[in-house]
C-alpha cells in the first residue's frame, strides 16, 4: 500500500515538474506569444467583418428598397393606392375565388396608441429595453449567455426587435456567422434611418405568426376573428408567445404549448408594467387576475383538454376556426382556391400582387363542383346518421364507455371527393373535406393517404390481361391458399370454386386478386404503379411494401392518386398528369404562365388491357356485381367502378373500445371522359357502419345522376385507340361468345367487348339449351363473413334498395401519423 502511495507521489511530482517547464516556456515567450495571438485575431476579426460587410454592400440597395416600402406602409401619410385582387375563374369564366395579397390596412405610426395591449406584449415578452438601445441589447445577450451555459443548451436569445426585423428584411436563410455579423451591420442601418416607431410598426406588420400569417393584424384576424388593436392581454399574449417559433407555438398546430407561452408572456407582462404604453389602461391588479383571466379566455374559446389512449393531454379549441376564409372575398370552392392561391403567392412577387390585376383561369367546373359539395353532404350527413342512432342505442342499453367513443367519432367523420378528365388530366371538381363549420381545412383529396381496399384490384386485372395471363373470360378458380404462409379470406365465408375473371372482379373475390398478382410479380406491379403516379420507383418500393396483401389494396394512396390511376386506365394507358390552371394572365390580357392538356403522354399500360380492364369493371355495376345500378330498356350502359371497404380490425383494447365498422369506404367511378374518386372515413382510423357501394358508390351516383341530368354526359365510355385488339358480343353468364342461336340462352348479355386477337372467349360446348350457372353475389346472411356493410342495388332514380351481402376486406391498419392528421374539422 504504501508502495503504490509513493508512486503516485512520484508521478504527481514528475507532472507537476513538466507543468512548470511548461509554464516557464510560454512565459519567456509571453510577448511572442501575445503579439502572434493579437495579430491572429486581429487578422480574424477583420476577414469575418470584412466579409459580412461585404455581404451588407451587395445586399444594402435590396434592404433599403425594402424597408422604404414599409415605411410608407407605416407613415401617417399612408399611400391610399388600393391593391388589385386576383380573380379564379372557373372553366366557363365564373368568379368562384377572389383573394388580395393584404386585404386591410398594417399598423401605422399614427395608430400604434390604439395598440398599446399589443406593444406591452411584445415589449414585454421580446425586447424591454426597445425604446432605450441603440440596436443591441448588451445586458439580454449577457443574460442569454448565462442562462445558456447554466441549462447546457440554447434556450435563450438576445435578439433585439430591431435585430428580428434586420433578419426579416435580409432573409439570408442559413444561419453561420457570416450572415450574423451581415444582419448586425443592417441592425445598425436601421436604427440610424429610421424612428423607434417606425421599427417597431414595420417589425409588427412583417413578422411571421404562423399558419401563412404575416404580421400581426393578419394574425389577429386568422386566430380570433377581430382586428389587432381590439385584442385583449390573453389574446396578445398568446399571438406574441407565436413568435419565437411559429411552426411549433401556434395554437393550430401545438394548442397546449402555445397555451404554456401565453401564460409565461402575460406574467412577464404583469412583471413590466412600465412598458405599456398608458399604464392606467392596465386593468386593476391584473398580476393577481391572471388565472382567472385564463380561465375566462378557455371559456370563451371552448378550450378543452382531455386525454389521449397514452394518457397524454390533448387539446382542442376554436381558436382559428375561422381563419381559412380570411384570405377571400368570394370563396366558392375552398379547398381547389387554396391550392391556386398558395401556387400565386409562391410564383409572384408581393409588388405583382399589388400592382398587377391577375387573372388565374382554371379547369375547375363550378356546376359539378356543387354537385360534388351536395352529394358528399348527402353521404357523409347520412352516415352521421347511423352513428347517432349507434349511440343513442348503446346508451339505452347501458354501454356507456361504447356510446361516448361512438359519440366521439361522430363530429370528425368526413370525406373527400375528386373528378377529373382523363384525357386532359383537368380537375373539374374537388371537395377536400366535408365540413359543419368555417375550420380550417385538410385536403384530403391531395393530402391523405388510405388504404383504397379493393379499388386497386383494377390496375391489378389490368396488368393480368396486358401480360396475357388471363382475359376476361379466362376460369379461374376461388379457393383456398397458401403462398408462402400468405392466406387470404374472401369477404363470404367459402369459396366459389370455378369461375370467370369477370365475375371474379365484378364479386371482388380476394383469392382471385392475390393469385393474380402472385404471377404478375409484386416488383412489376409496384414499377407500373411508380409510373403511372410519376414518382421514383426508390419512393414507391419504400411506400407499398413487397407482399401479397398489395392486391387488397394494403399500400396507401390519396384519391387523387387513385383518381390517377383509373385516369390512366380511361386514357388508354397513357400517363395522366393532373391539371388546375389553364393560363394565368393580368387584367389587360397578357399571358404570365399557360399549361397544355396531357398529350403526347407516354404510354405505361397497353391500351387493349386496359380497355379489357374498363369493360371488366362494368360488371361490378350489373346484377352480377357487387354495385347494382338498374337502367331503362334499351338504355346504353356508360358506367364502370369499383367499390372499396377496408375493414376495421376487431380490437377490444383499441382505443375505440372494440366497436365494430369499416375504417375507408372508397368508390372510383367512370363515365364518358370522367373518372370520380369519392373516399369517406375518419382522419385517425375510427370505425363506422357503411360500405363502399352503401356509402361512397351512393355519393358518386348522385353525383353522376345529377351531372348526366343537368349538363349532359358523352355516349362513348372507351375512346377510340389503335391496338391488337377485337370487339365481340360475350355472355357474362359464362364468359362464352355468343352465338346467333335460337338455342344460346344468355341471361346477361355483353356488347362490344374488347379482346386481344387470337385470345377470343370460347363457344359454349355444343347448342344444348341450359340455364347459365348463378354467380350472382346475392347470398343469404348466413353466408356473409360479416355483415357490417352491405353491397347496394340503386334503382333507375338513384335510390338505394335492398342490401344483400359485405364487400370489405380486413388489413393491417397503417400508422397514423400525425404529419396526416394536422387538424381535423371540428377541433383545430
Amino acid at each position: 500500500m504504501n508502495h503504490q502511495s509513493n508512486s503516485f507521489v512520484l508521478i504527481l511530482e514528475v507532472l507537476y515538474g513538466h507543468l512548470k517547464d511548461l509554464v516557464r516556456f510560454f512565459w519567456v515567450r509571453r510577448v511572442r506569444f501575445l503579439t502572434l495571438g493579437f495579430i491572429f485575431g486581429v487578422f480574424l476579426s477583420f476577414f469575418f467583418l470584412g466579409g459580412a460587410y461585404v455581404v451588407w454592400s451587395g445586399e444594402e440597395a435590396r434592404v433599403h428598397k425594402s424597408l422604404e416600402k414599409y415605411r410608407s406602409e407605416v407613415s401617417n401619410f399612408y399611400d391610399s393606392f388600393q391593391p388589385k385582387s386576383v380573380k379564379i375563374l372557373d372553366r366557363s369564366g365564373k368568379v368562384m375565388g377572389e383573394f388580395y395579397r393584404r386585404n386591410f390596412r398594417p399598423i401605422r405610426t399614427d395608430n400604434l396608441g390604439k395598440h398599446n395591449v399589443l406593444v406591452w406584449a411584445v415589449l414585454s415578452s421580446e425586447d424591454r429595453e426597445f425604446f432605450s438601445h441603440s440596436g443591441l441589447n448588451y445586458t439580454a445577450i449577457g443574460r442569454a449567455v448565462v442562462t445558456n451555459l447554466i441549462q447546457f443548451r440554447l434556450s435563450q436569445g438576445g435578439s433585439t426587435i430591431s435585430q428580428q426585423l434586420a433578419k426579416l428584411t435580409l432573409n439570408l436563410g442559413k444561419r453561420n456567422l457570416f450572415n450574423k455579423l451581415t444582419e448586425l451591420y443592417c441592425t445598425f442601418y436601421i436604427e440610424s434611418q429610421y424612428s423607434k416607431e417606425e421599427i417597431l410598426a414595420m417589425y409588427l406588420n412583417q413578422i411571421f405568426l404562423g399558419e401563412g400569417n404575416t404580421g400581426v393584424e393578419e394574425a389577429a384576424r386568422y386566430y380570433f376573428r377581430k382586428p389587432a388593436s381590439e385584442l385583449s392581454p390573453e389574446e396578445a399574449a398568446l399571438l406574441v408567445g407565436i413568435i419565437p417559433a411559429p411552426s411549433v407555438y401556434n395554437p393550430v398546430r401545438n394548442l397546449g404549448i402555445a397555451l404554456s407561452r401565453q401564460k409565461r408572456v402575460l406574467y412577464d407582462m404583469a412583471r413590466n408594467p412600465e412598458l405599456h404604453p398608458s399604464q392606467k389602461e392596465i386593468p386593476h391588479k391584473f398580476s393577481d387576475s391572471i388565472e382567472l383571466n385564463l380561465k375566462k379566455f378557455r371559456t370563451i374559446y371552448k378550450v378543452k383538454e382531455t386525454k389521449d389512449e397514452e394518457g397524454n393531454p390533448k387539446y382542442s379549441s376554436e381558436i382559428g376556426k375561422y381563419g381559412a376564409d380570411k384570405d377571400f372575398r368570394v370563396n366558392l370552392a375552398p379547398d381547389f382556391n387554396s391550392e391556386i392561391r398558395r401556387f400565386i403567392l409562391e410564383r409572384f412577387s408581393n409588388e405583382d400582387l399589388e400592382e398587377r390585376g391577375l387573372l388565374v383561369y382554371t379547369t375547375l367546373d363550378l356546376e359539378k363542383q356543387r354537385f360534388a359539395e351536395e352529394a358528399l353532404r348527402v353521404g357523409v350527413d347520412s352516415v352521421r346518421a347511423d352513428l347517432t342512432k349507434q349511440e343513442s342505442d348503446y346508451q339505452s342499453k347501458g354501454k356507456a364507455d361504447l356510446a361516448e367513443v361512438t359519440r366521439a367519432i361522430l363530429p370528425q367523420l368526413s370525406g373527400s371527393m375528386i373528378s377529373l378528365d382523363p384525357e386532359t388530366g383537368d380537375i373539374e371538381a374537388l371537395v377536400g373535406g366535408y365540413k359543419i363549420s368555417n375550420v380550417f381545412r385538410f385536403n384530403r383529396a391531395e393530402e391523405a393517404r388510405r388504404q383504397p381496399g379493393s379499388t386497386i384490384k383494377a390496375l391489378v386485372y389490368a396488368l393480368a390481361f396486358e401480360k396475357r395471363i388471363v382475359n376476361p373470360s379466362s376460369k379461374i378458380k376461388d379457393e383456398k391458399l397458401d403462398i408462402s404462409g400468405y392466406s387470404p379470406k374472401n369477404w363470404y365465408k367459402g369459396y366459389k370454386g370455378e369461375i370467370t375473371v369477370r365475375q371474379a372482379l365484378a364479386q371482388s373475390v380476394n383469392t382471385v386478386s392475390v393469385k393474380l398478382l402472385h404471377e404478375i410479380g409484386i416488383s412489376y406491379f409496384i414499377q407500373k404503379l411508380s409510373a403511372i403516379l410519376s414518382i421514383p420507383e426508390e419512393e414507391a418500393e419504400a411506400r407499398f411494401q413487397r407482399n401479397l396483401s398489395l392486391a387488397l389494396g394494403s399500400g396507401e394512396l390519396s384519391p387523387m392518386e387513385l383518381s390517377v390511376v383509373y385516369a390512366t386506365l380511361m386514357n388508354g394507358g397513357r400517363r395522366v398528369t393532373p391539371r388546375k390552371i389553364l393560363k394565368i394572365t393580368d387584367l389587360d390580357g397578357n399571358e404570365f404562365y399557360s399549361t397544355v392538356p396531357n398529350e403526347a403522354a407516354e404510354q405505361i399500360l397497353d391500351p387493349v388491357a386496359c380497355a379489357m380492364a374498363i369493360n371488366t369493371l362494368q360488371s361490378v355495376l350489373t346484377e352480377e356485381g357487387t354495385m347494382t345500378l338498374k337502367r331503362k330498356e334499351g338504355e346504353p350502359f356508360l358506367y364502370a367502378g369499383k367499390t372499396g371497404t377496408v375493414q376495421s380490425p376487431k380490437l377490444k383494447s383499441s382505443r375505440w373500445k372494440g366497436l365494430k365498422g369499416v375504417r375507408d369506404v372508397w368508390f372510383a367511378g367512370l363515365t364518358p371522359r370522367n373518372v370520380t374518386v369519392v373516399w369517406v372515413g375518419h382522419d385517425e382510423g375510427a370505425p363506422f357502419p357503411g360500405s363502399g357501394s352503401g356509402v361512397s358508390g351512393g355519393i358518386w351516383y348522385r353525383y353522376t345522376q345529377n351531372v348526366k341530368s343537368k349538363l349532359g354526359m358523352g355516349n362513348q365510355l372507351i375512346s377510340n385507340f389503335v391496338g391488337d385488339f377485337v370487339k365481340v358480343d360475350v355472355c357474362a353468364d359464362d364468359g362464352t361468345i355468343i352465338e346467333p342461336n335460337p338455342d344460346y340462352v344468355c341471361k346477361v348479355p355483353l356488347y362490344a367487348q374488347y379482346y386481344y386477337i387470337g385470345d377470343l372467349p370460347p363457344k359454349r360446348a355444343g347448342f344444348v339449351k341450359q340455364e347459365p350457372v348463378n354467380q350472382n353475389v346475392n347470398l343469404k346472411p348466413e353466408e356473409v363473413e360479416d355483415d357490417d356493410s352491405e353491397i347496394s342495388t340503386y334503382d333507375v332514380q338513384g335510390s338505394r334498395i335492398r342490401p344483400t351481402a359485405v364487400d370489405s376486406v380486413e388489413l393491417e391498419p397503417p400508422v397514423i401519423e400525425n404529419r396526416r392528421v394536422r387538424y381535423n374539422e371540428e377541433n383545430p
